[in-house]
């Protein structure tokens, strides 16, 4: 059963971040939670994957509220679809389109140089622009695009 595996992965970056806070805030080190730009839009192919990464980007985002006085900077990664085994049943060429894995890493690190604490590489931050601008245009364009992906019964 897919949905209680994904509820154990949701409490990973919590349970994590409890076990090492106290060498986080004692070293003044840095925190980086990975998301997903799918933390801004649901996804009817993946409803459970889209909550969990809303869940650790609201997590991440007040993690970075409580320790901002405590030295520790809090960061969060947001990739677009990227080209992997988890992605190799969405096909080329078509509505979503798949960012390499160098070309993540290669985005990342021109934001991550520039201090920022959001990193939203590609269509990432198109797409939490997007949200904000045209929520329901944007929920529309993805089922779209994703409706081929979603289970039939």
């Amino acid at each position: 059963m897919v949905a209680p595996e994904l509820c154990r992965l949701r409490h990973i970056p919590f349970r994590t971040t409890s076990a090492f806070i106290d060498i986080l805030t004692a070293n003044k080190g840095t925190l980086i939670n990975v998301s997903s730009a799918l933390a801004f839009v649901p996804l009817s192919s993946a409803p459970i994957y889209c909550a969990t990464k809303a869940a650790v980007h609201s997590y991440t985002q007040s993690l970075r509220f409580q320790l901002e006085e405590s030295g520790v900077e809090v960061i969060e990664l947001m990739p677009p679809a990227v080209k992997t085994a988890l992605s190799s049943h969405i096909p080329e060429g078509g509505p979503v389109k798949l960012m390499t894995t160098d070309e993540l890493l290669k985005q990342t690190f021109a934001v991550f140089k520039k201090g920022k604490p959001e990193i939203q590489p590609g269509q990432a931050n198109l797409l939490a622009l997007m949200r904000r601008v045209a929520p329901g245009f944007m929920n529309r364009q993805l089922w779209k695009a994703s409706k081929n992906l979603v289970p039939r019964a």
